[in-house]
């Protein structure tokens, strides 16, 4: 579905490997990293990522970290846990399963059907996307008309997961609101997700809750 990124000249490419077989709801994640052939053996043994504390304060963390760090220090070039085997595991179970046929079809589904969604969601007045005219695979952002915590309250009481709110990592961004769909969501999910935005949108919006914040 995708052009392989190695073919547009990419030397090292990283991804997530949670939608590959992980069904755990304990937040599991897998990092994919990716090099050329060529490079394989001067991966490094840790890898050290920069993030912040609550306080806002720049920390550095141990984001790739295995056991034999400990023993071979500099010298450690494997990445050997029982953690990891345990999740690429899982990956190759589930990649095994699929076969090339059905990794390409859970990717057409997904695009579909996001593109399906996106399409009925923006068509409810008030509501749209924010993306323009780029592309886009399996996410999408939308623009309500009200902040969209109130939203996913509400499509929570129909027991739908309505996305992610962008004010968690932007204050700005009260009003938009992350989209996903996979293979698994059927057309009368999705519709009854769009029938669950309408009648929201047509309500008046409530303030936000960030807004209020600021203001006290």
């Amino acid at each position: 579905m995708l052009k392989p990124p190695g073919q547009d000249g990419a030397d090292v490419v990283v991804g997530e490997g949670q939608p590959l077989g992980f069904r755990w709801v304990t937040g599991t994640a897998g990092g994919i990293l990716l090099v050329r052939k060529s490079d394989v053996r001067r991966l490094p043994g840790r890898l050290a990522g920069v993030t912040v504390d609550l306080e806002g304060r720049r920390g550095y963390v141990l984001t790739l970290q295995t056991r034999e760090q400990h023993i071979r220090r500099e010298r450690a070039t494997s990445n050997i846990c029982t953690n990891q085997g345990l999740m690429a595991l899982a990956n190759a179970i589930h990649m095994a399963l699929l076969g090339a046929q059905g990794m390409r079809d859970v990717a057409t589904q997904s695009m579909e059907k996001t593109h399906y969604l996106a399409r009925r969601a923006a068509q409810v007045p008030g509501v749209s996307l924010t993306n323009g005219d780029a592309p886009y695979f399996r996410e999408f952002v939308l623009r309500l008309p009200g902040p969209a915590s109130s939203f996913l309250r509400a499509a929570e009481k129909r027991r739908i997961l309505a996305g992610v709110p962008l004010v968690r990592f932007d204050r700005s961004r009260s009003q938009e609101l992350l989209v996903a769909v996979t293979e698994k969501r059927t057309r009368e999910e999705m519709d009854r997700y769009v029938e669950t935005l309408a009648e929201w949108a047509r309500r008046p919006a409530e303030k936000p809750v960030e807004e209020a914040a600021c203001r006290s």
